[in-house]
């Protein structure tokens, strides 16, 4: 199947509300390796240049923020890109001109070692993607909500930093596993709390 990704200004306008919601959807989108992912959804609210879903499983990873995304289903197809994820499996998917929200992210290659309760010994990972409020993590795969603490060196600086973060999205059995996290803390050695990681 090849799914093909665009924004089109005017595919939110072609979804009368009052009918497309609790409209079944699927909404599919592809990874860092061109992978197809998809997940299915209900619609809960439409508007003009938005589109507010709920997950039918709550448990299953949403890409990052800013991804494409196809909805296809009990409405017309519709393109655009993940805007925002919420509570409970809900995440807004920005249709046309809404803007998304951004974050710095950067591209990294950066060795580090990680701790789990669940892992009989520290891990030696790579983080591949940085942001000032998380991480992916190759090298590793674990549940989601799992807390951990991981050690690296951040661009830019001499001394390394301790992080503790929740795992909010993990591979499924992959080839090379990985975890995405969300920093709950970050300090330098020392106790010193750090800048946010990532920032110039």
């Amino acid at each position: 199947m090849d799914v093909r990704l665009s924004t089109d200004p005017g595919t939110a306008k072609s979804i009368e509300p009052a009918q497309a919601v609790l409209a079944e959807v699927t909404c599919s989108w592809r990874d860092d390796d061109n992978a197809l992912e998809q997940i299915t959804a209900v619609l809960v609210h439409a508007g003009r240049n938005m589109l507010v879903f709920e997950a039918s499983d709550t448990r299953r990873s949403l890409p990052p923020v800013g991804t494409s995304m196809l909805v296809t289903g009990d409405i017309a197809p519709v393109t655009g890109r993940l805007a925002e994820e919420g509570r409970a499996g809900r995440f807004l998917i920005s249709v046309g001109e809404r803007p998304v929200r951004s974050v710095l992210r950067l591209r990294v290659s950066l060795p580090g070692t990680l701790r789990c309760e669940t892992l009989p010994e520290p891990v030696t990972v790579e983080i591949v993607d940085l942001t000032t409020g998380g991480a992916r993590i190759r090298g590793v795969e674990l549940a989601i909500a799992s807390q951990v603490a991981f050690e690296f060196t951040p661009p830019g600086r001499d001394a390394p930093v301790t992080v503790r973060a929740r795992v909010v999205h993990s591979s499924k059995q992959a080839v090379e596993p990985w975890i995405g996290v969300v920093f709950r803390l970050v300090a330098m050695r020392g106790g010193r709390q750090a800048e946010p990681v990532g920032s110039s």
